[in-house]
């Protein structure tokens, strides 16, 4: 004997809405650095290698847009050009400078959700000596949580 099996159709998934602000909160950031050349013949003036992810953890403070830290090398001083953020895009530019070195500029482009956030970071320097540099990294995050209190120390 066979017997139909008779089946309800699937319920269709349903699709979450993109967060309207970048989510503030501690983030795990991944850059994964896959070009680097010499923009004026010159050894590169970074620790950045191709092949090479590193990882550290950013706390991005409440607010519309994403704080500049989660894409730009530490110790770097930067204020945001345009700043495309919302409903789960990200296209960004920024200029920062680099103390005792110069001028770093910087574009992103790519998404975020409640949790995640993956961009390609394109960075060009225009340093006052040698060693400039064109630079692309996947930077890819996942949040880890609220920020930690003031005065606790944040891994980084």
């Amino acid at each position: 004997m066979l017997f139909a099996a008779c089946s309800e159709a699937p319920k269709p998934v349903e699709k979450k809405a993109p967060p309207a602000a970048f989510p503030a909160g501690e983030w795990e950031v991944t850059s994964l650095t896959e070009k680097l050349r010499s923009a004026d013949q010159t050894t590169p003036a970074t620790k950045h290698e191709i092949g090479v992810a590193e990882t550290r953890k950013i706390c991005s403070p409440a607010g519309p847009k994403p704080s500049p830290t989660l894409f730009a090398d530490q110790g770097d001083d930067c204020k945001l050009d345009s700043d495309y953020a919302k409903k789960g895009r990200i296209n960004m530019s920024m200029q920062c400078q680099r103390p005792g070195r110069g001028q770093v500029a910087l574009t992103l482009d790519g998404k975020y959700d409640e949790t995640t956030f993956e961009v390609v970071a394109e960075t060009g320097t225009y340093f006052t000596g040698s060693g400039d540099y064109a630079l692309t990294q996947n930077i890819k995050g996942k949040r880890l949580g609220d920020c930690p209190a003031e005065g606790t120390p944040a891994a980084g």
